[in-house]
């Protein structure tokens, strides 16, 4: 009893009780300067492997080239950084801000090693960074449709039309919402019209070939209504837009009543089915050997997902109508990929 009672008046024992009380927070600060170390190591790594992806994406001039620099960003990770498996590995990510500006994003998740000691610090961080580059935008050929087939048993009269659509947001924000050199290509008049097409557009950069629909209700055998602009015609545009590192065609179709300037669901009814074709042969119907869905109504349609890569084929099947009988082949258009026209000197920079 009397060395309790002198352990307690003991000024030594008091310092290694508050010592044993501060060691997890004297762990946690220092731990913490570890941690810091740590991730700033890491985060250097990632910003030189993210600026190294993004300079050879935007420089890549086919989606094989570019597709590689993810697999080599993902082996520079692990031969400096060591496998991460554990913690969910490396997440490298790109996207295309618009057709001349790329940023890729290198992430990883790093276990603490001492810091979450210290009360509400967790476990395991994210050390992330990005990179933004620059280059000039891509051209591509412009090129009429390979086919336009509309069928002449349509009550409605449709024409389909050529325009350049930009994926320049400012653009875009334009009177002419980004579209330009509006120009007719095909009708399902009897016979079709031969319509001039040294006229259509040639697109610049920042631009792709679009496609726009042009239909006037039962007026296929009245050519008096087939200019109409009032309520009984109704435009619908394509809008689409390229990926410059994949090739992937992104459509934003929008459809609208040219008297009321009401805009129509082409969400709830779809109105047009995509399929990349990798020959021209494959864009018959499946029963003629081909990959495109044989004739049946009340079909959901395909849409494209895959790269428009130069030397396939882009098919294009409409309704002409939304919530029609859904077989989407009152309208086909069959397009060459676009060529993108290469460019020796693409100024490409880092921008962030």
């Amino acid at each position: 009893m009397p060395r309790i009672a002198c352990f307690g008046r003991s000024e030594n024992g008091n310092i290694i009780v508050l010592f044993a009380l501060f060691l997890p927070v004297l762990f946690g600060v220092g731990g913490a300067a570890i941690d810091y170390g740590n991730a700033v190591r890491i985060r250097a790594v990632e910003a030189s492997v993210a600026d190294a992806t993004a300079l050879l994406v935007a420089n890549a001039d086919t989606v094989t080239a570019a597709t590689e620099a993810f697999n080599l960003a993902n082996s520079q990770l692990i031969a400096s950084l060591g496998d991460q498996t554990a913690t969910g590995g490396f997440k490298v990510t790109g996207n295309w801000i618009d057709g001349s500006n790329y940023r890729v994003t290198v992430s990883m998740t790093m276990k603490t090693s001492l810091i979450h000691l210290l009360p509400g610090m967790p476990k395991e961080i994210v050390v992330s960074t990005a990179t933004t580059v620059n280059r000039v935008a891509p051209v591509y050929e412009t090129s009429a449709p390979t086919l336009t087939q509309l069928s002449p048993e349509a009550g409605d009269y449709n024409r389909v039309y050529m325009y350049c659509y930009s994926s320049d947001p400012k653009r875009q924000k334009d009177a002419d919402a980004g579209r330009r050199g509006l120009a007719p290509i095909a009708d399902n008049a009897s016979p079709p019209t031969n319509y001039d097409m040294s006229k259509v557009p040639v697109c610049g950069q920042n631009e792709a070939v679009s496609y726009m629909l042009r239909n006037v209700r039962d007026a296929r055998t009245t050519p008096s209504r087939w200019n109409n602009t009032g309520s009984d015609t109704y435009n619908y545009f394509t809008d689409i837009v390229i990926d410059t590192g994949t090739r992937v065609q992104t459509m934003n179709m929008k459809g609208s009543n040219m008297g009321t300037n009401a805009s129509v669901d082409v969400v709830r009814y779809p109105m047009l089915e995509t399929i990349v074709c990798d020959s021209l042969k494959d864009c018959n119907p499946k029963s003629s050997g081909g990959v495109i869905p044989d004739r049946r109504t009340g079909r959901t349609p395909s849409v494209a997902k895959g790269s428009c890569e130069e030397g396939k084929y882009m098919y294009y099947g409409w309704e002409d109508r939304p919530g029609g009988d859904q077989d989407y082949d009152d309208i086909r258009v069959i397009v060459t990929c676009p060529k993108q026209v290469k460019v020796v000197d693409k100024k490409i920079r880092i921008t962030e």
